[in-house]
């Protein structure tokens, strides 16, 4: 089927570490980007060969008292996350920076919606880890060669 490209969003929260107060993370999940890709306009033999790569990055300081931060990419608001990954603590006090990759393959279903919904979210096993910049990103695109 003849490739197509269906949509690019980003979603940036914060370019920056200047932020003049810290964002705390906590067991509640922090939702720092949102995007809606659109699928409409993929051609009938297209639509079950849609493929999505979501990319971000979050920068957050975690010390080892403050355990373990999860991050997570949920679609629609389905209840399983389509990626989940979990980072220890440093050794110490320390800014980390997490880059992430994920891809999505939605069923025809969904695509024929006209729009899929991408969320990430990061949360801490305890309080006292804090966020800064961050941002996440999606594409869409359909086939699987040209023709």
């Amino acid at each position: 089927m003849t490739i197509q490209f269906l949509d690019l969003r980003i979603s940036s929260q914060d370019n920056s570490d200047a932020a003049p107060v810290a964002i705390p993370l906590a067991a509640a999940p922090l939702v720092f980007g949102d995007i809606g890709l659109q699928t409409s306009g993929v051609l009938a033999a297209n639509q079950g060969l849609v493929r999505v790569l979501l990319t971000g990055y979050a920068k957050v300081v975690v010390s080892p008292q403050f355990g373990l931060l999860t991050l997570q990419i949920i679609r629609n608001d389905e209840a399983t996350p389509i990626f989940s990954t979990t980072f220890g603590a440093a050794d110490n006090l320390d800014n980390e920076g997490w880059g992430f990759s994920a891809v999505d393959f939605p069923s025809a279903a969904l695509v024929t919606t006209g729009q899929i919904r991408y969320r990430v979210q990061i949360f801490a096993a305890a309080a006292g880890s804090t966020i800064g910049a961050r941002n996440f990103s999606g594409t869409a695109a359909a086939g699987n060669f040209t023709g």
